[in-house]
């Protein structure tokens, strides 16, 4: 008997990869019902409302909107179409006993490398070059739209003709195909340069959620070298995409609903349906599901119709976050937006320090990441708040989820305040008086994403060689017409690997759309532009 076709898809989950995956489906005259538990879309790359001001739920920045880039070509395909702006100045990177100005001007990036460790200048800028030339193979592949763990002859047939026509290039990422970001750091003689390996560490642990001596070299050398492609954000942040994508999804016809939680999932094989019910009373029976929440879409002991849980339960190694909401006072955000030598205003700040993967559960792990959120204030010529008027900024850092999700009323209101000032403690060592000016605060915990998000941890799984090139997931399950979206399947952590996943769940469903995506002519691109 041939199964019946596939004409109805829910997918679960309004991020960046269930967004993708219902545009995508759609267009394809696909009928989709898209279900999102929070009142907002993105996910992690949404929004919140807090006493009438707007913050940011996680994701800042999103990369590969340059001209001619992944997500850009992604966003033209699904008719999404938004003002774009170019940021340069990404961000400053405070270590111990130095300032790294991250920029996304190729030669002022090797420029500021001499600059920032001129202690071996010559040995930092060969191991870049070579990050270059690896990112440059990643970004192809990741280009050509081949899936892994290759589960269709398409797939295969991408990476084939990638590698026919970038030889070079490729073979050079191939190389080090199972090497670690560390096995590069010895063999340029760097693993013992502190400086540049605390900074390694710490833009690893942000963007590929672990550090140089467990991070897979292909992927992670371009989630440090992606900046010099350019970054593009959208006006009104990254919140502003994902509504602009929900706007287009209900356009297209898409069913969206928002404030709606999956509590239940059947499979029959009567009728090759799966009927989901949700918490407002809605039932729906449909060929096809995208679970694009990064985690069991009910609160079963089992996923849906088998017990094995290992293509969407989450694994214990993934990280959780803490964060830090806040109004600072213009004189803050100026003297902290700004270092002495340099007048232009990062987009974010990062402090590094020792506090990584060994640090114990009284405290943040990992580096601090400070963004501003100007908006609301006056702005002079540079861009810089100025005056006494109050923006709002977000402090987040990494922690191990587990151990919050049980802790007792009285034990929980005490860590949230031991982190609270230690990192206020931290930002102040780097940042003299930063505290000082801090209006008002509040602070989130994985608890708090829990609430909101129906999972503790944010990041997706960390790019270790096994998750990334030995055993990556894939967007198909062992169950029927069950498919899976988000950070926690290939390529990985970030909103352009999310996107990138939704595209490949609905491909795997439709192939009808990696047909069209594989011929898409990648210079071209329709995004308005300030």
């Amino acid at each position: 008997m041939r199964s019946r076709p596939i004409r109805s898809v829910a997918v679960v989950g309004a991020g960046m990869g269930g967004l993708t995956a219902s545009l995508y489906l759609a267009q394809r005259g696909h009928e989709v019902f898209l279900l999102e538990r929070a009142k907002y879309p993105g996910g992690t790359a949404g929004f919140y409302t807090k006493r009438g001001r707007v913050y940011p739920t996680g994701a800042t920045l999103t990369f590969g909107l340059e001209p001619g880039g992944l997500f850009a070509s992604i966003l033209q395909e699904v008719g999404v179409h938004l003002p774009l702006y170019s940021v340069n100045h990404v961000m400053d990177v405070r270590l111990p006993d130095r300032n790294v100005p991250v920029v996304a001007s190729r030669a002022e990036w090797l420029a500021a490398l001499k600059t920032s460790f001129p202690e071996r200048a010559s040995q930092v800028v060969r191991f870049w070059r070579a990050v270059e030339k690896t990112a440059q193979a990643a970004y192809l592949f990741a280009k050509a739209r081949a899936a892994l763990p290759v589960q269709a002859r398409e797939d295969f047939l991408r990476i084939l003709a990638t590698m026919a026509a970038n030889k070079s290039m490729l073979g050079f990422g191939v190389q080090r195909l199972r090497a670690t970001v560390a096995d590069a750091l010895r063999e340029f003689h760097l693993d013992d340069y502190g400086p540049f390996r605390l900074f390694i560490d710490a833009q690893l642990f942000d963007a590929v959620q672990t550090t140089s001596e467990w991070a897979a070299w292909l992927p992670s050398c371009l989630a440090l070298d992606i900046y010099r492609y350019g970054v593009w954000l959208p006006q009104g942040g990254v919140p502003a995409l994902a509504a602009a994508m929900a706007d287009r999804a209900r356009t297209l016809g898409v069913h969206v609903l928002f404030s709606n939680t999956v509590t239940d999932a059947t499979y029959s094989h009567a009728s090759n349906q799966w009927c989901l019910r949700t918490n407002r009373g809605h039932e729906l029976c449909v060929d096809a599901v995208v679970n694009a929440t990064g985690t069991r879409v009910t609160a079963q002991t089992d996923e849906p119709a088998s017990g094995d849980t290992s293509a969407s339960q989450v694994s214990g190694a993934q990280w959780g976050a803490v964060r830090v909401d806040a109004l600072m006072s213009g004189q803050g955000v100026q003297e902290a937006w700004f270092h002495r030598d340099d007048a232009r205003a990062p987009f974010a700040i990062q402090i590094a320090d020792d506090a990584f993967v060994d640090a114990p559960y009284e405290r943040p792990c990992g580096p601090l990441y400070i963004t501003f959120h100007p908006g609301e204030a006056a702005e002079g010529d540079s861009g810089a708040p100025t005056g006494d008027h109050a923006i709002r900024i977000t402090v987040s850092a990494h922690t191990r989820p587990h151990d919050w999700l049980s802790l007792p009323k009285a034990m929980y209101h005490e860590r949230k305040q031991r982190y609270l000032q230690d990192m206020f403690e931290r930002i102040d060592r780097r940042l003299p008086h930063f505290s000082e000016h801090i209006v008002t605060c509040s602070m989130g915990t994985p608890l708090t994403y829990a609430r909101y998000l129906n999972k503790a941890w944010v990041g997706g799984v960390p790019l270790t060689v096994a998750n990334a090139i030995s055993r990556p997931r894939g967007p198909k399950t062992p169950w029927p017409r069950w498919y899976l979206a988000g950070d926690t399947v290939f390529p990985g952590p970030g909103m352009l690997s999310a996107a990138l996943s939704g595209f490949f769940a609905a491909r795997s469903i439709d192939p009808r759309i990696g047909q069209r995506a594989y011929k898409v002519n990648e210079s071209a691109n329709s995004l308005v532009r300030r």
